[in-house]
């Protein structure tokens, strides 16, 4: 009797472990790793999200959450991609490549997502190496840094690149001998700091100051001293833009005044600081599709969204991977995903109509200039 009990207590011993490793799969490490997605894989497909959910990052980060919670709804409530819902799992990398490449390790290995959608720069340039070594199709909506056109095969971005931007400023600005710029020492900002030396003709006046500095009058003070024609402001995120043009107007400067992308939020539009000041910022999508989708945005959120073009570069990109998912018949075929993006001859979306080059760069859209005048914004 008790032999037959030690018998009937290891077979359910080793029932157990049977159940338990097919429910989780053991790391060359040793840990367990949970991979639920073989077991959604048969009802819906899984997208990874990372971006700035916290920090200053989190203004355009949300927005970017809440158009993607949107289109999910959009699409999912109109029979969803091939029958199957699409789901979304969001990761906050800060717009920081340390978070952006813990969050890219848990989305792949981990929930097992085979589609990366980084939004700024300094998270793509650290997603797409990973991304690249496991053959993850990316599709980063804001991402800007030139160095993303030759960051891997699997890699496509929303958005134009800083060199559009820097040769843009050199038409504007090179009609001033001498220029001030201040610059915030973060990944973007130094990118625009080097391309506009690259192009720029005339003498520039440099003051770099460290990330969420506060006090800039030193800075402001040195180029004030050098009688500069003009001044180009140069943060990451609009808080700081804003308190560099409050401090710039405080210690008397009347010349001309001229921004990177931060001049296009409600907040600085409507600043009485900001009034004459130009920025060089995201074109302005234009149709009915774009126009569909902010009258959507307010109605949800109750607000006015203050990146109009991330928000429809999101929107589209959701579009163009339920295209590409229902042309491929998976999620899971990358090889497949990526060649269809790199195929596509045109998309039409709320960004306008445009589509991808031999380096997953957007072919079809180009930067602006804008000027804020009594509280609006004038395209230029």
């Amino acid at each position: 009797m008790k032999n037959k009990l030690i018998i009937i207590i290891t077979v359910l011993g080793l029932t157990l472990l049977l159940i338990t490793l097919a429910l989780f799969k053991i790391t060359l490490t040793g840990y367990f790793v949970y991979d639920g997605r073989d077991e959604n894989e048969n009802n819906e497909y899984v997208i990874g999200f990372i971006g700035p959910l916290t920090s200053y990052g989190a203004a355009w980060g949300l927005e970017q959450q809440n158009t993607i919670e949107m289109t999910l709804d959009e699409i999912n409530n109109n029979e969803g991609v091939n029958d199957k819902k699409l789901r979304v799992i969001y990761e906050d990398g800060r717009c920081n490549g340390k978070e952006a490449a813990s969050a890219a390790q848990k989305l792949i290995n981990i929930d097992k997502v085979k589609i990366l959608i980084p939004v700024c720069s300094a998270e793509t340039l650290v997603v797409a190496p990973i991304a690249e070594k496991n053959k993850i199709l990316t599709l980063s909506v804001w991402s800007t840094n030139p160095a993303i056109s030759n960051a891997g095969d699997y890699v496509f971005r929303q958005s134009y690149s800083d060199e559009d931007i820097f040769k843009l400023m050199a038409e504007t600005l090179n009609k001033y001998d001498n220029m001030g710029i201040i610059t915030e020492q973060n990944d973007y900002a130094i990118g625009i700091l080097n391309g506009f030396r690259k192009y720029y003709k005339g003498k520039i006046i440099e003051e770099e100051f460290a990330e969420n500095s506060k006090d800039f009058r030193t800075q402001i003070t040195k180029i004030l001293s050098e009688n500069p024609q003009a001044i180009l402001i140069n943060p990451n995120s609009p808080a700081t833009g804003l308190e560099i043009l409050q401090q710039i107007k405080e210690l008397g400067y009347k010349g001309d005044l001229f921004a990177n992308y931060f001049g296009g939020t409600s907040e600085v539009i409507n600043s009485k600081y900001a009034q004459g000041m130009i920025y060089f910022a995201d074109p302005t999508p234009k149709g009915s599709i774009k126009e569909k989708l902010i009258s959507e945005y307010i109605k949800r959120y109750n607000e006015k969204p203050d990146f109009e073009f991330a928000v429809a570069a999101q929107y589209d990109a959701m579009f163009i991977l339920k295209q590409a998912i229902e042309a491929c018949g998976s999620d899971r075929d990358t090889d497949c995903l990526r060649d269809y993006l790199y195929n596509l001859e045109s998309f039409t979306g709320a960004l306008g109509t445009y589509r991808f080059d031999e380096n997953g760069d957007i072919v079809g859209l180009k930067p602006s200039v804008k000027m804020i005048k009594d509280g609006e914004v004038v395209e230029i």
